[in-house]
Parts: C-alpha cells; sequence; structure tokens
C-alpha cells in the first residue's frame, strides 16, 4: 500500500503500540488496514443517481495463549485499538491454533499489486446500454428492464504481524444486478438477476440477459414438467448454485465427521469420477481475483475432491494449525469491522475434461434442461438430501422441444452427485460465500421427476 506522512505514521503508530503491548504481556499481535473506494451507478423510476463512498478502517487481533482479542475502528479511533483489544482478550474462548502468522517461504514482505483506476462514468455508461441492448435482442419485445445497479469498487489491504508477516495487496470488483419484467398474453413475472466480475468489462452480459429473459418468460409460457424418469440437464448456472452448497462440507474441520460418514471414511467416492472440485484464485472467469486472502497468506489452487474423493480441506491459520498443514489462503474478511472466517475464493467444478455443451444436450434422447432456478436451491447436508425448483426446456432427439414452467428435482444428494456421467466446458460463476461457486452444464441419466 501507498502512501506517505500522516497516513502511514498511523498504521506505523497502531502497529508500534501493539508491539509494546506483545513484549510486556508475553502475547502477539496482528495490524489489518483496508482503505476502500466504490462507485454505483442506479437507474430506477426515480432517475439516474451516481454513489460514492470511501472507507479507512483498521483491525487488531491480539493473541495469547490460544485466545483472540479483536478489535475494529475507523481511522479517527485506531489509536484505542490496542486498549480495546486488551480488555476483550481475557474473555475470548481459546481457540487452538490461533497465534500471529509469519512470513511465508520466499515472500517479500510490502509486495502490492497496482490499485484500480476511478469508475469512468462514460465506461459506465457504456456497460449499461450494452446490457439493455442485449436485454432487448433476447428477450424479443416481450423483456423490459425496470432497475438496474452497477458497482465498482476496489481496495487496499495491509497487513503486519509481530511473527514476521508484512504483507499488501489490491483487489477490484464489479457487480450488476437488474430487475426485469416479462410479459406474454398468459402474464407477467419480474426476477432480480446479478452478476459479478473482477472488472465491469468482464461482465458476462449476453449470459446474463440470456437469463433474465428465461426467468422472467419460462414460468409464464411453458408448461409443468410430465412425471417420469428422464435425462436431467442441468444449466451451468443451476449447477453453479448446487456447487455453492457443497463448500461447508471443505471449509475448515467442523465438517469432517459428516464427510466421513458420506463416504464411509473414505472407502467410497463422494461423487461421481468426472467431478473434480477446485478452489483457485486463478480460474478463469471467477469472480474473485485477489492475490492474498484476509490473513495475508498467498492464495493457492486447492482440489478438494479429486475424481470424486475428497482431498483436501479450505483452511485458515488457526485451522492449518490444528490439522498441521499448509494454510490454503481462504480466511475472508467481510469487512474490516469483522475478523476474518473461512470462505471460498473462486470454489468450481473443473471442466478441463468437459465437452461442448451441444455434445451433451446431441446424447439426449429424452430429457428435461434445467435451465434458470425459480427459487433458491433446498440442500441438507446432514441430511443428504436436496430440492430444486426450476425452468426449462424438454429435450427430445437433442432438441428443444418444449418450455417447462416448472420440474422440482429432488432426492438424495449423494446419488444426484454419484449420477453425473458427463460435464460441459462451459464453466460459470454465482457470488458465493464471499467469492464465488461455479460449475459447468452437468448430465445426469433417468432421473425421477
Amino acid at each position: 500500500m501507498k502512501g506517505a506522512g500522516e497516513k502511514d505514521a498511523l498504521f506505523d503508530a497502531v502497529l508500534r503500540k501493539a508491539r509494546e503491548e506483545s513484549t510486556a504481556t508475553g502475547a502477539g499481535a496482528e495490524l489489518y488496514e483496508r482503505r476502500g473506494t466504490s462507485v454505483e451507478i442506479v437507474e430506477d423510476d426515480e432517475g439516474r443517481r451516481v454513489l460514492e463512498s470511501r472507507e479507512r478502517g483498521f483491525a487488531l487481533r491480539l493473541y495469547r495463549g490460544g485466545r483472540v482479542g479483536f478489535a475494529a475502528s475507523g481511522a479517527e479511533s485506531a489509536e484505542t485499538l490496542v486498549d480495546l483489544a486488551r480488555l476483550l482478550l481475557p474473555r475470548a474462548r481459546s481457540r487452538r491454533g490461533a497465534r500471529p502468522a509469519g512470513a511465508e517461504g520466499g515472500e517479500e514482505g510490502g509486495a502490492s499489486t497496482a490499485t484500480a483506476a476511478p469508475l469512468d462514468e462514460a465506461a459506465a455508461e457504456e456497460v449499461l446500454t450494452a446490457f439493455r441492448r442485449t436485454l432487448t435482442a433476447a428477450g424479443e419485445g416481450a423483456v423490459t428492464l425496470r432497475d438496474v445497479a452497477l458497482a465498482v469498487g476496489s481496495r487496499d489491504e495491509r497487513l503486519e504481524t509481530t511473527a514476521g508477516r508484512a504483507a499488501s495487496w489490491s483487489a477490484t470488483g464489479a457487480s450488476l444486478v437488474a430487475t426485469v419484467l416479462g410479459r406474454s398474453k398468459e402474464g407477467r413475472f419480474s426476477a432480480r438477476v446479478v452478476a459479478a466480475a473482477a472488472r465491469p468489462e468482464e461482465l458476462p452480459l449476453a449470459r446474463l440477459a440470456r437469463h433474465a429473459v428465461d426467468r422472467v418468460l419460462l414460468p409464464i409460457t411453458g408448461r409443468p414438467a410430465p412425471a417420469g424418469k428422464r435425462d436431467l440437464l442441468l444449466d451451468s448456472h443451476v449447477s453453479a448454485h448446487l456447487v455453492a452448497r457443497l463448500a461447508p462440507l471443505f471449509l475448515g474441520d467442523t465438517e469432517n465427521a459428516l464427510l466421513a460418514s458420506r463416504t464411509r471414511g473414505g472407502k467410497d467416492p463422494l461423487a461421481s469420477a468426472v467431478l473434480t472440485l477446485v478452489d483457485d484464485v486463478a480460474a478463469p472467469g471467477g469472480p474473485v481475483r485477489t492475490p492474498r486472502d484476509g490473513e495475508g497468506t498467498v492464495k493457492k489452487r486447492v482440489a478438494v475432491v479429486e475424481h470424486g474423493r475428497p482431498a483436501a480441506r479450505l483452511t485458515d491459520l488457526p485451522t492449518s494449525a490444528r490439522l498441521g498443514i499448509a494454510a490454503t489462503g481462504n480466511a475472508f474478511r467481510r469487512s474490516f469491522a469483522e475478523p476474518p472466517e473461512i470462505g471460498l475464493t473462486n470454489f468450481f467444478v473443473d471442466p478441463s475434461a468437459g465437452v461442448s455443451p451441444l455434445d451433451l444436450l446431441a446424447d439426449v434422447k429424452d430429457g428435461i434442461y434445467l435451465a434458470v432456478l425459480l427459487e433458491r436451491p433446498e440442500v441438507d447436508l446432514a441430511g443428504d438430501r436436496f430440492r430444486l425448483s426450476a425452468a426449462g426446456y424438454a429435450i427430445e432427439r437433442g432438441r428443444a422441444a418444449a418450455r417447462i414452467s416448472e420440474a422440482v428435482v429432488f432426492g438424495r444428494l449423494s446419488e444426484l452427485l454419484r449420477g453425473v456421467t458427463a460435464i460441459g466446458d462451459d464453466l460459470k460463476f454465482v457470488t458465493a460465500g464471499g467469492g464465488g461457486a461455479g460449475a459447468p452444464t452437468l448430465l445426469v441419466p433417468r432421473w425421477k421427476f
């Protein structure tokens, strides 16, 4: 993080006081700073508005005997953080492995990536115009845009510990949220759609427009899915939401017993051999691209499931210490005012062995393609159950034959995961767990509707 004079002096003053506290009491300390800017352009019934915001916040963690005293504040109260954390420390719950991070091997403390340029309103307007145009073309006049908001932000983060870690890094993000309205002779239907990316120019406008059209038109122009056994195709957007619900199995060590029971202690696979689940900041199209996590750990590619079998966990520093493994860089801070927790980066089904979705479609003689979710997926990991309510298309001999207004798919989650026989190469992401969850199209033969 760049800067001089008063700005850097404040961080250094708080850190110096934390070091003095650590020396006097035998504790350790970690000081974190976040500076962020964001701009949001909103267009709705009230007109067009540009909203700007800035933040600068500090968070301090004092460590002693497995206990952690956490305190956070804005710049105006930062010098009181050591006193606040000291008061909270005796009442904190002990957590094995909790201690300040040391420098990583080969790490050059303080290295920073470049900060993103401020939002160009003209460029933002081009993004919004492109989305309107794409939506109109995809909806063929039957879909209108009720409101839309484009948000772009960047943040600089810095962290130092009394154990030797010193790192700074930067990240950017963009999101587009829209409410669309669909009309037909059968009625009208509205829906909210969301897309996220590392930069505005990477927002998947065409896919979002197609998704929006299906969300509002399929429920009012299709027919309910007929009962029976049929091949099931899950669109990447539908399967990505399902993958997101699997993440708690791999966040740290809290679900070790459940994962063991699902696989009989590792004797059985968790999923089909065609499924490999990965968390990776370098995932193509992933919405997260920050090089370090909320504890300053360099992010890594981690395969938590390899060819259907559990292989690893996503960890923060305390969890990695308990498990005796290297931290994976999955400590996530929702804001500077909250302590880090284990979260996702870009968590996805690896599509490298996938084929074109058209090739998957061609193999379906009698099936249903679930294109959009109508409700949030219901997933009970402990009970091994799931339920999807979605709309899509009936498939006959490799072609879309009719629109489906609603198809309810439910059953044992383990049977669905182990029943996947093929995947596409069309990896797409949705926001989830502090980062993104992604998947390609999935094929499950002969599922009962």
